[in-house]
């Protein structure tokens, strides 16, 4: 144990990794362990001390990068300045500041230790478990991301793209017709609503889900979840 620990020291302090044998004499394999430091905040550990193995490639299995393009005329499109400018913003706005893989929760461990919980307690009800997994909907709503989203579609296809009547596309279905039709009819009632003046009064608890679902629907945003969570949505898009 010691000399593992002092092993482990080593690596980290000369920022170097080891090659090491696994396996067995009829499958060889060469492996690389790399050094991971221990991470505590808050008097509470974030990420243990140990190492990485990551298996090395075997010779033959490296691969040179074959440059393919499903463009067959030769005319491969770049992209513009303007272009790359607004894909790093719009990676930027949506970056992730100090992510570490711990701080999502597996979410059929939690929902297997919330049933555990039920029964251990006799409790009649599960308690609902959060997905930490999905996308934070509430997130990309915020009105910068969706500016930035909004300003790299345009600098890629331009002011008047309309993706139902793109070259080449399949014709719209009975479904997207009734998706149109509903966007067009909540844009519609949506202007019969002075959202503004609801939001500083306090008042879009008093809508029913159904009317609040149309600003959803006319400015694309997320309709899902309950009553709260499409108020903040709303509030938050309004910058409120």
């Amino acid at each position: 144990m010691c000399m593992f620990i002092a092993l482990h020291r080593s690596m980290i302090q000369l920022n170097r990794f080891a090659v090491a044998f696994s396996g067995s004499s009829s499958r060889p394999q060469l492996v690389a362990l790399i050094a991971q430091e221990e991470v505590i905040q808050s008097g509470g550990q974030i990420e243990p001390p140990g190492m990485h193995m990551i298996y090395l490639p075997y010779s033959d299995d490296i691969r040179f990068v074959e440059e393919r393009y499903s463009d067959t005329s030769g005319m491969v499109n770049i992209a513009s300045d303007d272009q790359i400018k607004k894909a790093a913003n719009l990676i930027k706005r949506i970056d992730l500041k100090d992510f570490s893989v711990c701080q999502i929760s597996n979410p059929a461990l939690q929902r297997h230790y919330a049933v555990l919980q039920a029964l251990a307690l006799e409790e009649d009800d599960i308690p609902e478990m959060k997905d930490e997994s999905l996308p934070d909907e509430e997130g990309l709503a915020r009105p910068g991301v969706v500016r930035a989203l909004e300003e790299f579609k345009t600098s890629v296809y331009g002011d008047n793209y309309d993706e139902e009547n793109e070259p080449g596309t399949e014709k719209p279905t009975e479904a997207s017709k009734k998706r149109k039709a509903n966007a067009e009819f909540a844009t519609k009632e949506c202007e019969n609503y002075d959202w503004g003046d609801l939001a500083d009064t306090g008042k879009l608890k008093d809508l029913t889900v159904v009317e609040l679902k149309y600003y959803l629907t006319a400015h694309n945003l997320p309709v899902s979840g309950k009553k709260e969570a499409i108020i903040s949505r709303i509030l938050t898009h309004m910058a409120k």
